[in-house]
């Protein structure tokens, strides 16, 4: 038996809304349709289980599940009220339900990196660099990280060193506890 959606709970979306975000999918309208409503809910479920492991930008405001949270802005720098969950969010938890709804290892999986270093067809052929690991890949598809990027708790603005010139000062961006700016 499949647990019932509860929106702030178990998902930030109902299936009425996937259906309809869904819906208007030229790609994606037929094979989410074809699904049962038990298919819905667990694909939905799935879904928000992966997004609620990341860790987010913001305080939460109500319930169990992170947004709606305090303190969050959208890609644009614009505030998303206290008690809202945000669009792209939601978005990203419907495209995710999709896409594990077609592809079911999509839940289990670690990254989406492919790992094809050449690509062969009679004489042509293509080959990629750096694949050697040494870029992380994401867990999730583009289409997903295209809409969650600007919430994920690391894709605000680090701390970091800036080296400028050879004045020998160096320029931190953030507020520190450190009153060093000059080399040793």
């Amino acid at each position: 038996m499949v647990s019932t959606l509860v929106v702030g709970t178990n998902t930030y979306v109902t299936q009425a809304q996937a259906d309809t975000y869904l819906g208007d999918s030229f790609a994606w309208s037929t094979n989410w349709s074809a699904l049962t409503s038990d298919q819905k809910d667990m694909a939905l479920l799935s879904a928000f289980r992966l997004l609620e492991k990341q860790q987010w930008e913001g305080v939460p405001t109500a319930g169990p599940a992170h947004f709606p949270a305090s303190g969050v802005t959208d890609c644009l720098g614009e505030a998303i009220p206290d008690d809202e969950v945000p669009p792209d969010i939601e978005a990203a938890q419907i495209e995710l339900a999709y896409g594990i709804s077609q592809n079911p290892d999509l839940e289990g999986a670690t990254t989406t990196d492919d790992n094809t270093k050449r690509l062969q067809a009679g004489s042509a052929s293509i080959e990629f660099f750096n694949r050697d690991g040494s870029i992380i890949p994401s867990r999730f598809p583009g289409n997903i990280m295209e809409l969650i990027k600007c919430y994920l708790a690391s894709s605000s603005a680090s701390c970091g060193p800036e080296a400028i010139g050879a004045t020998g000062e160096s320029i931190f961006d953030c507020d520190d506890d450190y009153d060093r700016n000059q080399p040793f």
